[in-house]
């Protein structure tokens, strides 16, 4: 009965994990993870137009692995790691939506330059790739999801201080019972109840 119903709401539920160098109020939160994508040395930019993974040789990567994507507050964290033994191989912080740390290549769905970051303030380019169009399209539809949600987010809070504002602005009015003034209340009592009869 109740117990089953309370742990399955748990297991339902994202998983949530606090992380004090992100500040104590921000909550890392699993968002997608796909088990099986690759990473590739990428050549410089060759013009304004974009990457091509046709300028890669796809056939050969470097590292093969798990890629999480991780929303901690506002940002979003995608994170390269060994399937295996859950070893980092690289992270790519991603502040803002149409941010360049996340580009699709511009002749394929299925392949990205990350801009990785070590923390330090030190970052890389590298190629990376999904197998599967299914796993590019729901990595793509995981992110407009976050930037949905930070942008409603922010919409409410809007509201929500124009609301205290105007709250906070606008005069209390008296309601209180002037000298003489009365309040009648009729109350409707079913027969028999309330009455003598005599």
């Amino acid at each position: 009965g109740d117990s089953r119903t309370n742990s399955m709401s748990a297991s339902a539920a994202p998983v949530a994990v606090q992380r004090i160098a992100s500040g104590p109020t921000d909550t890392e939160v699993l968002l997608w993870t796909c088990q099986e994508m690759y990473v590739y040395q990428i050549p410089p930019l060759k013009n304004e137009s974009g990457h091509r993974a046709n300028d890669w040789d796809v056939n050969k990567w470097l590292w093969s692995g798990k890629l999480s994507v991780f929303s901690i507050g506002n940002v979003v964290q995608v994170r390269l790691t060994d399937p295996t033994s859950g070893a980092l191989f690289a992270m790519c912080p991603v502040n803002e939506p149409g941010s360049k740390a996340i580009d699709p290549v511009v002749d394929s769905s299925r392949y990205f330059v990350l801009r990785i970051d070590d923390g330090k303030g030190r970052h890389a380019f590298i190629g990376m790739g999904f197998r599967d169009r299914d796993d590019s399209y729901n990595f793509n539809a995981t992110l407009q999801d976050h930037w949905k949600g930070v942008a409603r987010q922010k919409e409410a809070d809007a509201i929500r201080e124009e609301a205290e504002a105007a709250a906070a602005e606008a005069p209390l009015r008296d309601l209180s019972l002037k000298d003489g003034e009365k309040i009648s209340i009729k109350v409707n009592l079913p027969k028999g109840e309330g009455r003598r009869s005599g």
